[in-house]
């Protein structure tokens, strides 16, 4: 082979690289209502998030074998359990929330303590494959709006899901463990699949199915700042969980708020940021479902949040068949 040949290989080999994804952050939301899971049993894949919404009656989510009779887990033993918090007046609709994101294979059976054997689920747990989720993403962000009534689009690059009681964390603002996402006393946020999803701040208007103001955060930092997207979760609410973030976002320079555990989780890489852009642009991600970092984000100088990208330089996955063509 000549070294032509080689270099071409090498450089196609390198592009194959920087084009695969990572495993997609997708969620399968679980509804505890009527002493029932619902779905009871669900397909998901190892990496993704099952998330249970309670209803106004106290439950607890405890993985182990439904067969026998349960107890509470003794604390490590059990793969999950959202314990008594879950149990002693945890109800209502921005409280009853649990997440765990999926670290075996199998199948995972889990129950709830105080209404045993009625009140069994189960989750299937694949390698890689399972299909029908959900994968919410932030994709444009506006931090340079005036009068800080800045934009943050959130799109659901998997199937129809729901985004209430996700927690939203802007830096420099909102609640210490994040902004709940939902409309009034409402739990739900349905979102179709590939649909968007805009969450206006320092900003008064009527939410509906696609926007959502939440009037009481001032806005983002226009030098350097940072959006974090979490998983619902009313029991282990530390915005230091990486297992709970599924996406983020900085600008300006890095080190922002949560970067460190957006770098465990690995979504983002340590000490870099999106390049700041001209006043009236925004940032968008231009990559594709399971792809994050910094690299993935570009000037849009036409924001159009709620409707198709703008990206200028967007990120194309290839194949090797792909890069035959290119290189032949």
């Amino acid at each position: 082979m000549s070294s032509r040949m080689l270099r071409t290989t090498a450089a196609a080999f390198a592009l194959l690289a920087l084009a695969t994804p990572f495993a997609a952050a997708r969620q399968i939301r679980i509804n505890v209502t009527n002493f029932d899971f619902t779905p009871r049993y669900a397909s998901m894949s190892q990496g993704d998030h099952a998330v249970w919404i309670w209803d106004t009656t106290p439950h607890t989510v405890t993985q182990g074998d439904t067969a026998n009779v349960p107890v509470t887990p003794t604390p490590g033993t059990a793969k999950f359990n959202s314990g008594d918090a879950a149990i002693s007046g945890n109800s209502g609709p921005t409280s009853a929330a649990y997440s765990w994101k999926a670290n075996a294979t199998g199948l995972i059976e889990y129950y709830c303590i105080p209404h045993w054997p009625a009140m069994v689920g189960g989750l299937d747990v694949v390698a890689s494959g399972a299909q029908g989720l959900s994968d919410f993403r932030i994709t444009e962000v506006q931090y340079n709006v005036a009068g800080n009534a800045d934009l943050i689009e959130i799109t659901n690059l998997g199937a129809t899901g729901d985004l209430g009681m996700y927690r939203l964390k802007v830096s420099g603002a909102g609640a210490a463990t994040g902004n709940l996402l939902r409309n009034g006393s409402s739990r739900t946020l349905p979102v179709a699949a590939g649909a968007k999803f805009i969450v206006h701040l320092n900003a008064s208007g009527i939410n509906d199915a696609n926007n959502l103001y939440l009037s009481g955060i001032t806005g983002l930092p226009d030098a350097a700042g940072s959006v974090a997207l979490y998983v619902p979760n009313s029991v282990n609410t530390s915005l230091a969980l990486s297992s709970m973030l599924i996406d983020f976002v900085s600008w300006g320079s890095g080190g922002q708020e949560n970067e460190a555990t957006a770098v465990s989780a690995s979504l983002w890489s340590t000490s870099t940021a999106v390049p700041l852009v001209n006043p009236g642009s925004s940032i968008e991600f231009c990559g594709q479902g399971g792809q994050y970092g910094a690299a993935r984000w570009y000037e849009n100088p036409t924001p159009n949040f709620g409707g198709s990208d703008n990206c200028l330089t967007p990120v194309t996955p290839t194949t090797w068949g792909r890069i035959k063509v290119l290189f032949r």
